[in-house]
């Protein structure tokens, strides 16, 4: 066991998993299915509205876990040597997912055009938008957003330290009133004031939560979250192709089968690929192994 693993948060692993586990839901979603059951729209509707939550509790946590246990006075050393570890735990990885969504693409345009039908156009063959503008892996906007948050961590630090939950407010207040940015992440600066001005108060909330979560249990939700996109997607393609669901028990078997089957295909290709090649799992999921 590393020491990343040794000195995790339980309960925070535990929402990880839960979060991860709705984020796979909400992109299981039968876009386009609106209408063939009524029973059925109010279920979507309802998964959307509680899965909407998890991208921005996943934020909050970034931002809590980013701040957790930072010193009195934070020198520049501090935000630089933070930068370098987000190098090797955000960056390679969002590369790497991408590079693969990329190849994965190619391969359809090429041999099964049919696949890409509805998808980007041809906006997933410009560098930009491979990597960033996009991403082509859609799902890593999030990764994207994050990489900014965590390069503005000293102006997020400098507002939630001086103005306290002031600040916050205030930046909430511009989220709502102006629109949200990756530049001014309210969820990202609601986890830092939580860990700055709240942290200890925190810690002992949450290790009052008696909670068993598996050792590697951030590193399969960051695999999930990399690369369930894609299979999600062909998933659902084929699957809508070849059942037509129209009455509600066919629609919801298709929408179950489509995020269950993702989760056990990527938990199956996680646990083979940490047992048979455990460095290279390690830098697919940033060294959280």
């Amino acid at each position: 066991m590393t020491e990343k693993t040794e000195n995790r948060l339980e309960f925070v692993d535990l929402l990880k998993v839960i979060l991860t586990v709705g984020i796979v839901f909400r992109h299981a979603e039968l876009v386009g299915m609106e209408g063939r059951s009524a029973a059925f729209d109010v279920f979507s509707r309802g998964m959307m509205g509680l899965t909407s939550v998890c991208v921005p509790l996943f934020f909050v946590l970034s931002g809590f876990l980013y701040f957790y246990k930072v010193p009195a006075r934070p020198d520049a050393r501090y935000f630089l040597n933070k930068s370098r570890k987000r190098v090797f735990s955000l960056v390679i990885p969002y590369l790497i997912a991408n590079c693969f969504a990329f190849v994965c693409y190619w391969l359809a345009y090429r041999y099964a055009p049919s696949m890409m039908s509805g998808f980007f156009g041809d906006d997933w063959k410009h560098p930009l938008f491979v990597f960033w503008t996009g991403p082509v892996n859609l799902s890593l906007w999030f990764i994207r957003d994050l990489i900014i948050a965590c390069l503005m961590a000293p102006l997020f630090y400098l507002l939630v330290r001086y103005t306290r939950v002031w600040g916050v407010l205030a930046l909430g207040a511009v989220w709502i009133f102006v629109g949200g940015s990756h530049w001014y992440n309210i969820w990202f600066a609601i986890g830092a004031w939580a860990a700055v001005c709240q942290g200890g108060n925190f810690a002992r909330w949450m290790g009052r939560i008696r909670c068993k979560v598996p050792a590697h249990a951030a590193a399969w939700c960051f695999f999930i979250y990399l690369y369930h996109y894609l299979l999600v997607i062909s998933l659902k393609k084929g699957l809508i192709a070849a059942v037509d669901p129209a009455s509600f028990w066919t629609l919801l078997g298709v929408y179950l089968t489509i995020a269950l089957v993702a989760l056990a295909v990527l938990t199956g290709l996680f646990i083979v690929l940490k047992k048979w090649l455990p460095k290279t799992t390690g830098i697919l999921v940033g060294g959280k192994i």
